[in-house]
Formats: C-alpha cells, structure tokens, sequence
C-alpha cells in the first residue's frame, strides 16, 4: 500500500479475552432486536483485541437450520468470529453441584456454555436467556455473564467512546401517551398489574427513565405514601434490546437513595420473567420474600442507616480521586453543587446522570489492602471552579478484593463494573500489579466534608495523595459529618 494510504490506526492489544457469544441470539426468534447491538459488539471485540467466539458446532447447525434459513438470517455479517472445538460439558459432579444435570437438548447447550466459563475457556458470556443467567448466578458466575447491551456499554467503554446514561423523572400521564414508554407498560407492566395504568392515568408515583440520547431504555415506578409509609418499587421494566444492568441499575440506584431519605425498607415487586432485573436485586443486597396476588416476586431491601456503620473488624479508608477520576467514578455528581438526587435541565424536567449501585477502583498494588467490608471515603481532589473541589463526597463498602498482574485477570473482573478504557487499564498494568476493588456505593453526603473541616478534627494535615488508612479514633471524630444524602 502507498504510504499516504496507511492507516494510523494503533494495532489492537493483545487482551487474551474471550466472549463467547449465544448462538440463540443471532438466530433464535426476534434476534433482528439484537442483530445492530451484536454487530457492533463483534466490531469492538475486533479493534480491542478481544476475541469474540463460538462453538463452531453449535454455529455450523445453526447456519443450515431450515427455519434459520427460510428467515435469511446472515451470519456472516457477525464476523469475524473464532470457531472454537466442541464444547465438553461439565462433569456429572459439576453439573449437579453448580448448575444442573441435563435432561433435555437445551439442557446439554446451555451447560456447554456455561461449562466453557467454569474450565476458563472463555472469560464471559453474552446472553440473554434468564434461564442461563439464573443458572450462572446459582455457579457464582453471575459477573461474567452480560446481556448484548452490557456487552457492547462496556467494550465502548474499553473503548473510550461510551454514552452516558441520562435518568429522569416524568410525569406519570407522559407513560400513557402512544410511544415505547406506553409499549413498555402495556406489554411488561400491566398483565402483573392492572390497575397500574388508572393510577398512572391519575398521576399517582413517580415514574424513572433511563435514556441514552433520545431514546427510552428502562422505566421504573415507584409508589410512595406520607413519611413514614413503606415504598414500592411497583414496576420495572426494559426495552428488549436495552435489558441489563445499564438500563435498570440507576433506576434502582435512586429507588434506594429515596428510600433511606424515608428511613424506610424497599419492596420491589416484578414479575418472574423479569430475569435480569431478579438478579440484579440480588447482587444489590435484596432479598426475596413471596409472591404477590398477581404473581409478581417480592424482593425487600432493609432501610440503610443514614451515617454507615463500621463493623468492629472493619476499617475506614480515604481515596483520592481528581477531578476527572471523579466524574468518571461518580458521574451523577459531576460538577455537582449540592447532595441533591435530580436538577432540573434545561427541559424542565428533573433529571440526572445515570449511576450504578456498583462500582470498580482499580489502584496500584498498596502496602495496606482494605478488606471486604471495609468503608471507603471518596475526596474530591482540588479542582478549579468545582463546588466539590478538596471535599469528602461520598461513602462505598468494599464488597470484594482481588489482586491482579495481567490484563486479562482485570478485564474477567471489570466487564460487570465497567468504568476503566483499555489504555488505562494496561497502563496502569505496566507500572506493576494492581488491586481491583469492586464497591458497593452508600450514597453521597448531605454536606460534603471539606478538607478545612477534616483538619480542625485532626483527621488530616493536608491534602492525601494516594489510598489512606483512617484510625479508629479518626472513624470516630468524622462520623458525625458523615450523613448520607
């Protein structure tokens, strides 16, 4: 090629990754909804150096299906995609101790896939049949599995070319008019519940949406009394290319924010189909309790205290984070001037970055590791023209530590927590091994806690300047600042 011609384009790392792709999806019915989402997902994995695969068995049987055939589903336009050897199923002891033992053909395909996860022959899986999420979450594997949606969020953030979730709170009559938003309850909501449209009609609850640019990804309703009554989280539902945790985590994110400030538990009550959001209020720390009169599952989450706890063998710690560090981390608090859940854009219509419960710091290897359990207190570096600039913000539980020295080893652990570009995360690999801290965010402070202030306790003497260790005494003198908003 004549050298004006030669792309500048970087070649690809070397990630060792593989996502392993659900034949079903590019074939099964109605996989036009996700034919866009994985093209896109087989053109990441292409440039980032991720390998994306298939069981070239499973893949061959699924091109010469009479039906898939007769539908003129083109396989080909998902390339390029690796072939791999036929998948062996697990053993009959892994079966019936992690997932299940096989009694049918669908059986056999899903423990091929979900043993390829278990004997490490493919770092995650992307799916959306609930049964096989079900089923990993029963295996422990429940991070390494992502609906198409969160696989392609999270290599565009790989990428480095993410879109930002936008939550907002409308008006409960705007879900009636004819739209996907009046589709969503129509088809998702209402068989579960049906006197859900007369109270929306009346303007009754608070209705949340995830939006990515114009367009609707999830909706949540949330029904309230006076103070002092339970909340209910009485709908939650997706668009069917847009299901996972991007579209439904930040409506939970600030269905728990409103139930604290109530100092009252969250009941969430959704039908059984409803897979991925089942599973996500399991990873948040809710629990199920029954069925409702209409068939819908009863998950509760306890009221969480508005100063957090430290457990007795626990220890609180101090993360600096700059300005943009910050924003990537806390995204709903970029720029934010107070601890308030919704500002008003420039629609009038209350809105928000979208924010997951879940988190993920990745931190050079520290002489002192927190431990699970631990508190993490986020400082806002100095930052011109930043309200939250050389303050304390927010509060996190660590939920699990892992130390790593490859980059495949991050990226098993991140894709369920994205947050971190490739580039970043390899070069922060090159300085050494590093820790990856999966968190649990507690929620932002209801003043934040300037650096002045944490002096005067005698907590610091100056500014911190990299992952700092805070006495028991010092837990002590700061908790009566630390409020949740």
């Amino acid at each position: 090629m004549p050298e004006p011609f030669k792309s500048a384009r970087p070649s690809p790392i070397d990630c060792r990754t593989r996502l392993l792709l659900d034949p079903y999806l590019c074939v099964g019915p109605g996989c036009d909804l996700h034919a866009d989402t994985l093209f896109a997902v087989s053109q990441h994995c292409a440039s980032l150096g991720i390998i994306l695969c298939v069981e070239r068995q499973a893949w061959l049987e699924a091109g010469t299906d009479p039906d898939v055939v007769r539908r003129r589903v083109d396989l080909g336009r998902f390339e390029p995609v690796v072939k791999l050897d036929p998948l062996p199923l697990p053993s009959g002891r892994d079966a019936g101790a992690l997932f299940i033992a096989p009694r049918s053909e669908t059986d056999v395909a899903d423990l091929k896939l979900l043993g390829a996860l278990h004997a490490r022959l493919a770092d995650h899986l992307v799916a959306l049949d609930g049964r096989l999420h079900a089923l990993a979450a029963r295996a422990g594997l429940s991070s390494r599995v992502l609906t198409p949606a969160d696989a392609l969020h999270w290599l565009r953030t790989l990428a480095g070319c993410s879109s930002p979730v936008m939550l907002r709170e409308i008006d409960p009559r705007s879900t009636i008019a004819p739209g996907p938003l009046s589709d969503l309850v129509r088809e998702e909501c209402e068989p579960y519940d049906p006197y859900l449209r007369s109270r929306l009609e009346a303007g009754r609850g608070r209705v949340l949406v995830t939006f990515s640019g114009a367009d609707p990804l999830a909706i949540g309703v949330i029904e309230t009394g006076t103070p002092g009554e339970r909340i209910e989280l009485v709908a939650l539902a997706a668009r069917e290319e847009a299901r996972g945790a991007r579209a439904f985590e930040p409506i939970l994110s600030a269905a728990l924010a409103m139930a604290r400030r109530r100092n009252q538990p969250l009941t969430a009550l959704l039908p059984p189909h409803e897979a991925m959001a089942l599973r996500l209020l399991e990873d948040l720390g809710f629990s199920r309790a029954d069925r409702d009169p209409h068939g819908r599952e009863c998950w509760s989450h306890p009221a969480d205290p508005s100063v957090p706890l430290l457990a007795d063998d626990a220890t609180a710690w101090l993360l600096p984070l700059d300005a943009q560090a910050h924003d990537d981390l806390l995204p709903e608090m970029s720029g934010a001037a107070q601890a308030q859940l919704f500002a008003v854009g420039a629609d009038s219509r209350p809105q928000t970055l979208g924010s997951p419960v879940r988190k993920q710091v990745i931190l050079a290897e520290p002489d002192q590791t927190p431990s699970r359990g631990d508190l993490m207190l986020f400082f806002h570096g100095r930052a011109m023209r930043r309200p939250a600039s050389a303050t304390v913000t927010s509060l996190a539980r660590v939920e699990r530590v892992q130390a790593c020295d490859s980059l495949q080893d991050v990226l098993a652990l991140n894709a369920s927590r994205p947050g971190y570009t490739l580039e970043g995360i390899a070069s922060r690999l090159q300085a050494g091994p590093v820790v990856v801290l999966d968190l649990a965010l507690l929620g932002r402070l209801e003043r934040f806690l300037p650096l002045a202030r944490m002096k005067d306790l005698d907590v610091l003497g100056s500014a911190p300047r990299g992952l700092k260790r805070l006495s028991p005494d010092a837990w002590r003198r700061l908790t009566g600042c630390l409020t949740l908003a």
